[in-house]
């Protein structure tokens, strides 16, 4: 009788622990895909609006903004940072730039892509023979992969011929889009200093929310 009531007790204490197990699975499951939901969830949305046509945002002039430093020509987009800013018509997409960013260094670019789009040390910047190199496409963990390049989910959008204009030290200089093309992530060839042309090129992760490769978009400076 003794066996018997020991082996009943084992049996229901294995049924606890199985109820405890599959309730803790199901939770576990579902905070995987809330935690999925809550990473991806501006790259979907980006997406979506791009396909319904509801990405676009109003244009502002800020001529009179801008007037006591004397921009050139006249720009007719809101300006994130007077300094130095990015804009994309086709994927409405707008940013401050950060300067001269050590792409050698994961601090430096990790805290640049919190603010906005980092430019690489040691090239061109806009108005300067050379490459202007901008890139948002690292970051220090895959749960901020979707989070910190938001600026450049839709640079897959762009195609030959499309604009960017930058608004850096007072003026205003446009570029259109010359070739997009899918690198691996060791490809670094347009990191490379050259002065034999001005050209901008934009960087970012391929597919968007992940590190697997890089896309990048080779711009032509525009008279």
């Amino acid at each position: 009788m003794g066996k018997e009531i020991s082996v009943n007790k084992l049996i229901r204490t294995l049924r606890t622990i199985a109820w405890g197990l599959r309730k803790g699975g199901s939770v576990l499951i579902l905070a995987a895909i809330v935690g999925v939901g809550w990473i991806y969830t501006p790259l979907l949305t980006a997406e979506v609006n791009y396909q319904t046509g509801r990405i676009k945002f109003p244009i502002f002039d800020q001529s009179k903004i801008f007037k006591e430093q004397k921009i050139q020509p006249r720009i007719t987009w809101e300006v994130p940072d007077k300094e130095y800013s990015i804009y994309i018509p086709k994927i409405s997409a707008r940013s401050r730039v950060i300067e001269d960013v050590d792409v050698a260094n994961s601090a430096a670019y990790l805290a640049a892509l919190k603010l906005g789009v980092a430019e690489a040390r040691g090239l061109a910047h806009p108005g300067q023979m050379g490459t202007t190199y901008l890139f948002a496409h690292s970051t220090d963990s895959p749960v901020n992969f979707a989070r910190y390049n938001a600026v450049f989910y839709l640079l897959d959008k762009l195609t030959n011929g499309d604009k960017v204009e930058i608004s850096y030290r007072n003026r205003i200089y446009k570029y259109a889009v010359r070739s997009v093309a899918v690198l691996g992530t060791q490809d670094t060839k347009y990191l490379v200093p050259q002065k034999k042309k001005e050209q901008l090129i934009l960087q970012t992760c391929y597919p968007p929310g992940t590190s697997w490769k890089r896309l990048v978009v080779v711009l032509d400076r525009e008279d």
